[in-house]
């Protein structure tokens, strides 16, 4: 859900979604920008500065001592930051909360292979996709279909990412990344069957999309001077898939029918991931 919402280009006056915009905004600006602010406070370095008494081994009744900075004739160097990074650790435990609107609850494991590099798996389950099945047909959310039986289906992922700050897993980074996903249910309906009769029961709804994306993101491991991190992402990327939709029938609307479909569309990942820091 990762990461995300995907946009595939249907219209909608998506009347349910200025709570739902509203919470994803606040979790991928608004609180990245206030620890941002807090970023960049400096202290003194004094690690290299020495005392020197100006008399010489003279012992006056009130000596003078003099600052001398071996880095600077004048002045003292400000630029230290107020703390340094902590380690990252070498596998760290994610989840998602934004792509759970998508139907999704994937479980993500990252691993650090170098200072540069790291490595991002998941992999979870599907149930209903609140954002095409509610948002989309201006349904009001988490209204039950009393004619669709909702199912499990499947999620995950595989992405390689580069940290060019040479902190893996806590620093900037990009990201090629595949990801997988499948929705099922069954509609109860009537339709016609394969004898040419109309005939009451249950037609499988399913899609399955393969996503192709590259991803810039950003992830911290000492926002709160523990094992928990922040990843914030976004992404952009080609969407390949097939759909079996169950549909209403266009000239009679008690007749329900299954049409198949191919996907090729642009697809848009937005989101922010919770970690955990798993120590060896």
């Amino acid at each position: 859900m990762q990461n995300w919402f995907n946009f595939e280009g249907k219209k909608s006056k998506m009347k349910n979604t200025p709570i739902l915009l509203l919470c994803i905004f606040f979790s991928c600006w608004v609180l990245p920008t206030l620890y941002a602010q807090t970023e960049g406070i400096s202290i003194p370095d004094t690690s290299r500065i020495e005392k020197v008494n100006v008399f010489g081994g003279v012992s006056p009744s009130k000596p003078v001592d003099m600052v001398v900075d071996d880095t600077q004739s004048s002045s003292v160097a400000y630029n230290t930051p107020l703390h340094e990074p902590l380690p990252a650790p070498d596998w760290t435990l994610k989840c998602n909360p934004v792509i759970l609107a998508r139907g999704e609850v994937p479980v993500y494991l990252e691993h650090k292979l170098n200072t540069s590099w790291s490595t991002e798996a998941a992999i979870g389950i599907t149930f209903r996709d609140m954002i095409k099945d509610d948002v989309l047909q201006e349904k009001p959310l988490f209204q039950k279909d009393p004619n669709a039986d909702v199912l499990s289906g499947l999620c995950g992922k595989i992405a390689l990412r580069y940290f060019p700050g040479h902190h893996a897993c806590s620093d900037f980074y990009f990201s090629p990344e595949l990801d997988y996903t499948s929705y099922r249910k069954d509609i109860t309906g009537v339709y016609m069957g394969s004898d040419g009769q109309y005939v009451k029961g249950k037609l499988r709804d399913e899609q399955q999309y393969a996503d192709f994306r590259f991803q810039v993101g950003w992830q911290n491991s000492d926002a709160l001077d523990s094992d928990f991190s922040f990843d914030w992402f976004l992404g952009a990327g080609i969407r390949l898939g097939s759909e079996n939709n169950v549909e209403p029938d266009e000239r009679n609307a008690n007749v329900i029918v299954l049409n198949h479909a191919n996907v090729v569309t642009p697809v848009i990942a937005l989101g922010v991931k919770i970690g955990l820091g798993l120590k060896e």
